[in-house]
């Protein structure tokens, strides 16, 4: 297994937005740690949000579900071991030890085993297997987002109802920029 650390949250928005907003996607990048390939994990703005401010050891105002589910863990006697990334984007596992000393598995979402682990301090784990078929080398990062981007937005128009019109951003006006704080103020705006 090779471990993953995480690196960064990101998100492509507008180049005069403050902040993404609950619309906007993010990624999680993961990379490995004595490589130069990362995973990224499409998130939600919830999961995504939660991730970056545990990356930054910061708290909102009110408890995320992951942070009331590490509680309710800890208050159950059962500790997070590790998390393994089965499937960027479908599968992880988190693995519990209870009080009786045996591990169990637990099947989640990557980005909630990320969440999960990051708030217990458990490591993040892949097959190599895994990082060969979906590893990007740190150099081709947002070469490899923009194709992304590119190909889902000709999907969508494959996809649609006749008559139908799609609307992109003009070329320029978006840009990938890191939602970890202090730089991000989505739970404190205004600061």
């Amino acid at each position: 297994m090779i471990e993953l650390i995480v690196q960064d949250v990101i998100v492509r928005i507008h180049k005069e937005a403050r902040w993404p907003g609950p619309g906007a996607q993010r990624r999680v990048l993961l990379r490995e740690r004595d490589g130069d390939r990362l995973l990224h994990l499409w998130a939600w703005a919830d999961d995504g949000d939660g991730v970056a401010l545990a990356l930054a050891g910061q708290k909102p105002a009110r408890p995320l579900i992951y942070d009331i589910t590490a509680q309710l863990l800890a208050q159950g006697r059962l500790s997070v071991q590790r998390a393994v990334i089965a499937d960027p984007d479908s599968l992880a596992t988190l693995w519990v030890r209870g009080a009786d000393g045996d591990e169990r598995p637990l099947d989640l979402t990557p980005t909630d085993a990320v969440n999960l682990a990051l708030r217990a301090g458990a490591p993040l784990l892949t097959d190599e297997a895994i990082l060969g078929e979906h590893g990007i080398p740190v150099a081709e990062l947002w070469a490899t987002l923009e194709a992304e981007e590119a190909e889902f937005a000709d999907h969508l128009r494959d996809h649609l109802p006749p008559g139908t019109e799609l609307m992109f951003p003009q070329a320029g006006t978006l840009e990938w920029r890191s939602i970890v704080p202090p730089e991000w103020r989505l739970f404190t705006p205004g600061e």
